[in-house]
């Protein structure tokens, strides 16, 4: 009798090595750091290869309204100077074309004023470097809000204002127009209200998931244009809040974020990446960060997935960038 354990013990670990997929190897490098100390919570954007960095925090804790080109061809840094937007944390941003359209975010102060949550929006062409204001978002539900573009229209919404929604608002570039998107859900319907979730469009294919609400989460949906939110599968790992997303043509990257059991917890920072398929509905773990970090960014360029500036576990700002081809 006294083999039972051992032997159960060896059938369980058979048993999730032939069930659990083997994570994929990959070689990561680092890239020339940011200057001036680096950012968290701001917007990524890429255009022709290159990413921009828009807004967020300092080293310093200053929040901020300049904007950052990173060209993976040079592995350099190119500070475009500041913009005419307000200074803020946690804007959103979407590319559309050769045009980029952006604002949002959080001003800083007192986390239960609604003038706080800036409902901005704008037009920037990097060609031409030329700025122009559009219509304003519908609410201040703009707090790290998650966006996707689909033909001639952005799809905004999950921000966050002192409180949690599910807004989702549908911006038509040619008319310069808000109109709310009726999602079909209850209060207690799916997917759930959640602040700190990340989303990406996938060949065409919009998703969004993770983020908090009374602790961290992992779900995980995909997004149709006429409002409809289908379930996919969770995020594996832990719970996690706070991540960065990113897609190639074939599958998104999930990294990082923090773990947060409740308010009777402490948060964990996390370390790991998995790849999602979406024509599987499935995820495979990727590697494991060389920093855990939240707060950060995530992007792909020309077959590269890049990842890195944020928050570590000590709640210092970041300025390295990694990348590992896929």
């Amino acid at each position: 009798m006294r083999y039972i354990p051992f032997i159960g013990l060896f059938i369980a670990l058979l048993f999730t090595a032939c069930t659990r997929e083997p994570a994929i190897e990959v070689t990561l490098h680092e890239c020339a750091v940011m200057p001036n100390g680096g950012r968290a919570c701001a917007a990524c954007f890429v255009i022709d290869g290159d990413a921009y960095v828009f807004g967020g925090r300092d080293s310093k804790g200053h929040y901020c309204n300049d904007l950052w080109r990173y060209s993976p061809a040079s592995d350099t840094w190119t500070d475009l100077g500041t913009t005419p937007l307000t200074a803020r944390v946690n804007p959103t941003a979407c590319v559309c074309g050769d045009k980029v359209y952006l604002g949002l975010g959080f001003k800083g102060g007192r986390y239960d004023k609604d003038s706080l949550y800036l409902r901005d929006w704008w037009e920037y062409t990097p060609a031409t470097k030329q700025w122009k204001a559009l219509s304003n978002y519908p609410n201040h539900y703009t707090d790290r809000a998650t966006s996707f573009v689909g033909e001639g229209a952005l799809y905004v919404g999950y921000g966050f204002c002192w409180n949690y929604r599910r807004d989702m608002f549908r911006y038509d570039i040619a008319t310069n127009r808000w109109d709310s998107v009726d999602v079909g859900v209850d209060f207690h319907g799916y997917p759930t209200r959640s602040f700190g979730g990340t989303g990406c469009t996938c060949a065409g294919r919009h998703f969004m998931g993770t983020g908090y609400y009374r602790h961290s989460i992992n779900w995980w949906a995909e997004f149709l244009p006429e409002g409809r939110w289908v379930k996919r599968k969770e995020a594996p790992g832990r719970t996690r809040t706070l991540a960065a997303s990113a897609a190639t043509n074939r599958y998104i990257y999930l990294c990082g974020g923090m773990h947060y059991g409740g308010v009777n917890t402490q948060g964990e920072i996390l370390e790991d990446m998995w790849r999602y398929d979406p024509n599987k509905d499935s995820w495979q773990r990727t590697t494991v960060m060389p920093k855990r970090l939240m707060n950060h960014i995530c992007f792909a360029s020309n077959g590269k997935v890049y990842f890195g500036l944020g928050e570590d576990e000590d709640f210092q700002t970041n300025n390295i960038l990694y990348y590992f081809a896929e």
